[in-house]
C-alpha cells in the first residue's frame, strides 16, 4: 500500500518543494516502525530441537550511516574566500549587477508576506532594474490575489494545469522553464530560484555567497536550519555517496520488500542524510542540489532545461546539463541558510 500511496501522490498533487513530498511519505508510513540508522540489523530465525532453518529474509542495511556531507571525500580546489572583503565592499559591487528572482507558487497564501519581506531586502541590494517573476497555478486559496498586490512582482497566472499535466514534476519543470525563459529577457547577471513556501533568509546569509570570487563558482545552493531536507535534488560529487535517485531506489526496494526482514527504507536511505550541515563547514561541491534556493550565474544556465519526466526531480537534469555544457561548478553553501 505504501508504493501505491507514493505513486498517487506524485501524479495527483502539486506542492512547491520536495520537503512537502517527504513529509507526506513519512506521515503515510503507518506500518513502518522507526529504527535508528545503524548499519547492522539482525533477523530472527526459528529453530527446532534437532535442526536450524535458513533465515527466510535478508536484513536491509546501508554501508555507512553518516550523512552525505560527512561521507563525501575531502574536496580540493574549492573557491577560496576573498581576502579583506568587507560587507560594504560586497554590497557596493552588487549595485551594478541585475538579479531576477523566480518562484513557483501554488496555495502559498500564508507564506507570501514573509517571502516578500525577505525577497525585497535582497532585490534592493542589486541594480534597480532587478525583478521578481512568479509562476502561479492551481491555487484554491488567495495566493493569486496576494501576489497581484505585490507591485514589484510580475505574476504569470496559468489557471488550472492539473487536468492537462498530471505529473507534479512535469508541472514544476514547466514552471521553472517558463520563468527561466522570461528571466533571460531581462539579461540578468544572476537568477535566484526560490521555493516560495520556505524562502526565509537574512541579508548577511545571502551575501555569504559573494565572499568567494565570482569567477570560481556557477551556482550556490542553500542549506536549511534543522536538517538538510532536499535529498531528492542532491547528487554528490562522489559516485558512491549519494549519486542516485533516492525515491526510485525506495520504490524498487518496496517492490521487493518480501525478501527483507525490515522495510525501514525511508529511514535508512533518506533520513540518514537529513542532518544539519555545520555552518562553519566549507563549501560542498556537488553535481546537483537545491535546498529551497539556488543563486545561478546566468551564463552557466544557457542551453539547459528543467526536466521532470520519469518522476525525477526536475533540478537534476538541469544541473547535470549545466556541468556538461557550461562546465558549471555547483556548491552547497552552509552559510546560505534558510530558516
Amino acid at each position: 500500500m505504501l508504493f501505491m500511496s507514493l505513486t498517487i501522490f506524485i501524479y495527483a498533487s502539486f506542492v512547491n518543494s520536495p520537503h512537502n513530498f517527504l513529509s507526506f511519505v513519512l506521515s503515510s508510513q503507518t506500518t513502518v516502525t522507526p529504527t535508528t540508522t545503524t548499519t547492522t540489523l539482525s533477523s530472527s530465525t526459528s529453530t527446532s530441537p534437532s535442526t536450524s532453518r535458513t533465515p527466510t529474509c535478508t536484513p536491509f542495511t546501508i554501508p555507512d550511516s553518516r550523512p552525505f556531507f560527512e561521507q563525501e571525500h575531502s574536496q580540493v580546489n574549492l573557491p577560496p574566500k576573498l581576502a579583506n572583503s568587507s560587507y560594504e565592499q560586497v554590497v557596493q559591487q552588487l549595485r551594478s549587477l541585475r538579479l531576477i528572482v523566480v518562484g513557483c507558487a501554488r496555495n502559498v497564501e500564508e507564506n507570501i508576506d514573509k517571502y516578500r519581506t525577505h525577497v525585497d531586502q535582497i532585490v534592493d541590494l542589486f541594480h534597480p532594474s532587478s525583478r521578481v517573476l512568479i509562476f502561479e497555478s492551481d491555487s484554491t486559496d488567495k495566493t493569486l490575489a496576494k501576489l497581484q498586490n505585490w507591485t514589484r512582482a510580475e505574476v504569470f497566472a496559468q489557471g488550472n494545469l492539473v487536468p492537462q499535466i498530471a505529473s507534479r514534476t512535469d508541472r514544476l519543470a514547466l514552471c521553472r522553464n517558463t520563468l527561466l525563459t522570461k528571466a533571460y529577457n531581462y539579461t540578468p547577471d544572476y537568477i535566484l530560484a526560490t521555493d516560495v513556501d520556505m524562502f526565509s533568509t537574512t541579508v548577511s546569509s545571502f551575501l555569504s555567497n559573494f565572499y568567494y570570487n565570482r569567477d570560481d563558482w556557477s551556482v550556490m545552493t542553500a542549506s536549511v536550519t534543522g536538517g538538510y531536507y532536499d535529498i531528492w535534488a542532491l547528487r554528490t560529487l562522489s559516485d558512491n555517496v549519494m549519486n542516485y535517485d533516492v525515491w526510485h531506489r525506495i520504490w524498487h526496494l518496496h517492490n521487493n520488500r518480501k525478501k527483507y526482514c525490515n522495510n525501514d527504507f525511508v529511514d535508512l536511505i533518506i533520513l540518514t542524510h537529513k542532518k544539519q550541515i555545520p555552518i562553519e563547514r566549507d563549501l560542498i561541491e556537488v553535481r546537483s542540489a537545491f535546498g529551497g534556493a539556488g543563486l545561478y550565474k546566468v551564463n552557466s544556465t544557457y542551453g539547459c532545461k528543467y526536466d521532470g519526466s520519469r518522476t525525477t526531480c526536475e533540478h537534476v537534469p538541469f544541473h547535470l546539463c549545466m556541468r556538461e555544457k557550461n562546465r558549471a561548478r555547483i556548491f552547497i553553501n552552509p552559510r546560505f541558510l534558510l530558516r
